[in-house]
């Protein structure tokens, strides 16, 4: 099944890239591309099939240090990854709103994790995405 759950995004954020890969080709997910952006970092981005809705792009800050984002396949795996962080610990620490989107991130001991739902003006259609790593690394977002 293509859908990633709590566990799956703490094994992205411990591992290194080419394990990740492996697991996420695994999981059913297929090669989409790769870039570099303007500050030297290379992001990999995988996808369930052509038309997807569900997506993981892996950020590597260093040979260590992945940040996970994940589009979740639906509201209701959405829905799942954001009821285990609230029954593991995780403390809110912000939430910002938009008129395209709304945002809460929390922070455990070890993960940093940022949940959004977005909706694009003129669209019914919501979307949802998460970013997810360890705390110990930093990241430019």
């Amino acid at each position: 099944m293509a859908q990633l759950n709590y566990k799956d995004l703490t094994f992205l954020a411990n591992n290194k890239i080419d394990k990740n890969i492996e697991y996420i080709k695994h999981k059913g997910y297929v090669f989409r591309q790769e870039k570099t952006t303007g500050d030297g970092t290379k992001q990999v981005y995988y996808e369930k099939g052509k038309l997807s809705r569900t997506m993981v792009v892996m950020r590597i800050l260093n040979n260590l240090s992945v940040v996970i984002s994940y589009v979740p396949e639906d509201q209701n795996n959405f829905e799942n990854i954001q009821n285990e962080i609230n029954k593991t610990g995780f403390n809110l620490i912000d939430s910002t709103s938009s008129d395209r989107d709304s945002c809460s991130s929390y922070q455990s001991k070890e993960y940093f994790i940022k949940l959004c739902e977005v909706q694009f003006p003129g669209s019914t259609e919501k979307s949802h995405n998460i970013t997810f790593y360890r705390k110990d690394i930093s990241s430019n977002n």
